[in-house]
């Protein structure tokens, strides 16, 4: 028993560690760019949250170094860049129009700023599990075909655009990472199941998911 809550507490440990150092690097490096970075930090960030849904995660590993590595490699996702512009027009279109007294139009612009956000996760994700050059195509495909987890996805960013502030950017800096980890899964299990559409789950997978959940993806 008490080996159990030694245990137990040095898993809560590693994940109060993982989430508060990821969460500082991502965002901080996101807000000291001015969001110019901010897709490959979040690429960087699922890379290590790839680790921990396959239980590889190390928390002796240099966190921080594997972070600024993996946000190196990563620049490639600067291509998607285009749909981070569209976010940030939008964006600039809400203030305009909260300054010219037509509020009323913001409310589909913050809509289109999370449906864009939810796209950008799945992009990350596609990247990441299935292939490492995804087309938008393929990304709409896969969100399609398993919707209830791109919902998901879309209801949380909704959410945090509705709520974006000051105060949510300082908590998104100490505890963001919990929340990018939540989105990780949903889109995860999402590319999981049309990559088993598509045939295409390696053994690892198979053997990670088993039977049961197999047949539920």
């Amino acid at each position: 028993m008490q080996m159990k809550k030694k245990l137990d507490l040095s898993t809560v440990m590693s994940l109060l560690h993982l989430t508060v150092i990821l969460s500082l690097a991502c965002f901080g490096t996101a807000l000291l760019t001015l969001s110019i970075l901010a897709i490959p930090s979040v690429t960087a960030a699922f890379v290590i949250g790839k680790d921990v849904i396959y239980r590889k995660f190390d928390v002796n590993d240099g966190l921080l170094r594997r972070f600024f590595s993996e946000l190196s490699a990563q620049m490639c996702m600067m291509k998607y860049f285009p749909l981070q512009l569209l976010i940030i027009l939008q964006t600039a279109g809400i203030v305009g129009a909260q300054r010219t007294g037509m509020t009323f139009l913001s409310y589909p612009m913050l809509i289109c700023i999370s449906i864009l956000t939810a796209v950008i996760i799945y992009i990350i994700s596609y990247h990441i599990f299935f292939s490492p050059k995804p087309t938008v195509t393929e990304v709409l495909v896969a969100m399609l075909y398993r919707i209830h987890y791109f919902l998901i996805v879309w209801i949380v960013m909704l959410l945090v655009t509705v709520l974006f502030g000051v105060q949510l950017m300082g908590i998104l800096l100490i505890f963001g990472e919990a929340l990018l980890l939540a989105v990780e899964i949903s889109s995860f299990l999402g590319v999981m199941g049309f990559k088993k559409l598509k045939n295409m789950l390696t053994d690892e997978e198979k053997e990670f998911f088993g039977e049961d959940v197999l047949k539920k993806l």
